[in-house]
């Protein structure tokens, strides 16, 4: 009886549960997270539910989140009061006017455990809130590998969360995991994933998160973002060859008739770079070389364009001629 007991606590300890990795994830050393994150992807199907939930409560409007936990304080249990007084703390800054205006109208226990979390938070701010994000960026990292239908409209609230400007390098995770999820996700789910990236991608300043957001816009698929990027592909004030090529790219990702054309139409760009890009595009979505010469001029290339507009004609039917 006794070695079956060790026996199991052996394989307790190397098998930890799923809530006890997503703690984990809490780490500072990014190949511990790595790690553990291969280990959460190989649980697969059965570490989903967890992590939903929470990345739910990683990523909380604060004034819900603060109501739910004031409610906890005066809870019977000492557990769950002191439970509750470390969830206020991982809130973070944000909370912390919510909680000093609930102060007067607590009990002396509850105003207490207030007073203790403001303290806390303050003392912290910035090494805990570095280690929330970086566990909740995993955790979106995790679930679009995942394959799994149920991770999107977590993944959606992260996106929608606390505006499209705050927490930016959090937001360019969950878009890319919604990319991986393309093909199960449901209903207006991709059109939605697709507004709300393309919120971020106006906010957020960097060219290389711009990249990585048009990126994600492609891999998700939705015709709702082939306008505004049929937009941008035409904006001659948009400087930023680089994110021109890639708008080009996930223009033909997505592959509907309006953003090739926008696409064809940048064979005829000023920069040699966006040509390049659209060239490519096109070339990888037809699975073909049309001989178009980025270094050419417009008639030395006259007979390529039309072997594009050709092809997309017998691809898009009339939908290429509307």
């Amino acid at each position: 009886m006794t070695s079956a007991v060790a026996l199991l606590t052996l394989l307790l300890l190397q098998d930890p549960s799923v809530e006890s990795l997503l703690d984990q994830l809490r780490t500072e050393d990014a190949a511990e997270r790595r790690r553990i994150q291969a280990e959460l992807v190989r649980r697969g199907a059965a570490a989903v539910p967890a992590m939903i939930r929470a990345l739910e409560s990683a990523s909380p409007r604060p004034e819900e989140e603060v109501a739910r936990l004031l409610q906890k304080l005066t809870s019977a249990s000492y557990k769950e009061r002191s439970e509750a007084t470390a969830a206020l703390v991982r809130l973070g800054r944000a909370a912390v006017p919510l909680l000093e205006a609930r102060l007067a109208a607590a009990d002396p226990e509850a105003a207490w455990r207030l007073r203790s979390a403001v303290a806390e938070i303050k003392e912290k701010a910035g090494q805990d809130e570095q280690a929330e994000e970086s566990r909740a960026a995993a955790m979106c990292d995790v679930l679009g590998q995942s394959g799994d239908g149920r991770a999107a409209a977590a993944l959606l609230k992260v996106l929608s969360a606390d505006g499209p400007e705050k927490r930016p390098q959090l937001k360019l995770r969950a878009a890319q995991a919604l990319g991986l999820l393309r093909g199960v996700m449901t209903g207006s789910q991709p059109d939605e994933a697709a507004d709300r990236v393309l919120q971020v991608l106006e906010r957020i300043p960097g060219a290389l998160e711009k990249a990585m957001l048009l990126k994600a816009l492609g891999r998700i698929g939705s015709p709702a973002a082939v306008r505004p990027l049929a937009a941008l592909m035409a904006d001659r004030s948009e400087k930023n060859v680089h994110l021109k090529r890639c708008c080009a790219a996930a223009l033909a990702a997505i592959g509907r008739p309006g953003g090739i054309r926008a696409v064809v139409d940048a064979l005829g760009a000023d920069d040699i770079y966006v040509r390049q890009g659209a060239e490519a595009a096109l070339e990888e979505l037809a699975g073909q070389d049309f001989g178009f010469d980025p270094l050419a001029t417009a008639e030395e290339n006259r007979g390529a364009i039309a072997k594009v507009h050709a092809w997309a004609a017998a691809k898009y039917g009339k939908a290429w001629n509307d």
